[in-house]
């Protein structure tokens, strides 16, 4: 089985992930809401799923680790997320219980096992609560444990709000330390951007020369983003690149095996699968992602080779042109100076699919890319685009028609067309830009569907994530919009 895709059949959806290496193999454990549960609190009330895989590529389905506590409990209302570290044979595993009748609702808490699958609760749980001279009592959660080299003491990274400062800027990363992983000193904040409401999952790593401290913002763009810094104490910068995905892929958090970093997270659900309704927390997982660091700090993300060599089953396909100067031999080639072409790709479907190609647009092309289910025949009606503007250097996950303000959504789409177009929060849908150009002006995408998740990889340093749940009798096409382009070695494999 592999890990795109997947959501645990007994629960609601896959939520944020807490991924752990150790003895050569990848462990996974992520929270999973009750079973028809689709609203807080009930969706609130979250246990700890598990997956293991030895390769990135096949994953075992796993008992669950544990789940909430008794009513009253300080973990009886929901076990989130945290983080597990070994020390001396035994498997810690901190994360946050949650209780909604407490003054401090999150606190910290812990589970420890020799296996990894049999889990006993500490007795003097919760571990940690918020220390009021820095911090408020409501977040206090996602811990985030890792032993610091210099000093040999174990440190705490905590999702908290400031006590002080703009309502809505007072989030940081607390810290704590300790000797033994029992007994935890709180302390001040690692960093405070005044930037969000409260970070989210937040981890520390090294890659190269540089320290990442990575946290997920729900408040502002619903995304994972990073920061970069010479040093695990700062001062934190930030990169034109500044994110993993878009909105649609978050609370990433990763793991190393000692030689790359890969980092996981979910593709949310939309509200009982309809398209017209609000997304809401959880849905399937993404497929595992390197993290691959740049010269500057920049943080890319690639999809795991391994991942893309699973595919192995070619998918024929026959190409369209619908409109526009399309020339097709050992590449296809579209000529669309002024003006815009589309091309069909018909025979594959969406389940489980892997596309791939090269796009080399030509000088001041304007964009060029992939279309993902064109509605209404030549048309056009509706459908999703994924989009390589070179002279913007950007990548966009966008659909047609856009929505409008709301007397145009009234008098041009509903009236006139007979559409109708659920706002979205954000427009285009997913917007990436490229931390460089490729050298030779071309740019692999690497495109992945299974129902309705979709992710799109491009030139090895971005990836567009969303969830198309419209359909139609072609799931696939090309265009080029205001110039040339060529599509080297499109292909399907499943």
């Amino acid at each position: 089985m592999r890990l795109f895709g997947y959501a645990p059949e007994h629960a609601a959806a896959a939520g944020d992930t807490m991924p752990f290496f150790h003895d050569g193999r990848w462990h996974l454990f992520f929270s999973q809401p009750p079973s028809g549960a689709w609203e807080y609190v009930e969706r609130a009330r979250v246990s700890t799923a598990y997956l293991r895989s030895s390769d990135l590529v096949h994953w075992e389905v796993m008992p669950d680790a544990f789940g909430p506590g008794e009513p009253g409990d300080c973990d009886g209302d929901g076990i989130w997320t945290g983080s597990v570290i070994e020390h001396q044979g035994v498997f810690h595993f901190f994360y946050t219980g949650y209780n909604r009748q407490s003054r401090s609702p999150q606190s910290i808490c812990k589970a420890t096992s020799t296996d990894l699958l049999t889990w006993e609760k500490v007795p003097h749980n919760p571990l940690i609560s918020p220390d009021p001279r820095w911090y408020e009592t409501v977040d206090w959660r996602d811990p985030f444990v890792f032993r610091d080299a210099a000093t040999g003491l174990f440190k705490m990274l905590v999702s908290a709000r400031l006590s002080g400062g703009p309502q809505f800027r007072r989030g940081c990363v607390a810290t704590a330390t300790s000797d033994d992983l029992d007994h935890w000193e709180v302390g001040p904040p690692l960093a405070s951007s005044m930037l969000t409401h409260c970070p989210e999952c937040p981890e520390l790593f090294q890659l190269g020369d540089w320290w990442y401290l990575v946290e997920s913002r729900y408040s502002e763009r619903m995304q994972t983003v990073y920061r970069v810094a010479p040093t695990p104490a700062g001062p934190w910068e930030s990169r034109k690149l500044d994110s993993l995905d878009g909105r649609r892929f978050y609370a990433a958090k990763s793991a190393s095996d000692g030689e790359r970093r890969i980092t996981f997270a979910w593709i949310p659900f939309r509200k009982h699968h309809d398209p017209k309704q609000h997304w809401v927390w959880g849905g399937e997982l993404g497929s595992p992602r390197e993290l691959v660091p740049q010269s500057d700090g920049t943080l890319t993300c690639r999809l795991v080779p391994e991942v893309a060599a699973s595919y192995t089953d070619p998918v024929a396909h026959e190409f369209d042109a619908r409109l526009g100067d399309w020339q097709a031999g050992d590449a296809i080639d579209c000529d669309a100076t002024g003006t815009w072409a589309h091309a069909f790709l018909r025979g594959p479907g969406r389940d489980d699919v892997l596309f791939e190609a090269v796009i080399e647009p030509g000088a001041r092309t304007e964009a060029a890319g992939v279309l993902i289910e064109p509605r209404g025949g030549d048309n056009l009606d509706s459908g999703y685009v994924l989009a390589i503007e070179p002279m913007k250097r950007r990548v966009l996950f966008d659909r047609w028609p856009a929505a409008m303000d709301p007397l145009w959504d009234s008098l041009v789409l509903r009236e006139r067309h007979g559409i109708d177009v659920s706002p979205e929060i954000e427009s285009p849908l997913v917007e990436r830009p490229l931390a460089f150009a490729p050298e030779n002006g071309r740019y692999r995408v690497q495109l992945l569907r299974k129902g309705s998740a979709v992710e799109c990889f491009v030139a090895e340093q971005v990836v567009a994530s969303f969830r198309v749940y419209e359909t139609s009798d072609t799931a696939w096409g090309l265009f080029v919009q205001e110039g040339t382009a060529r599509f080297h070695g499109v292909a399907f494999r499943c």
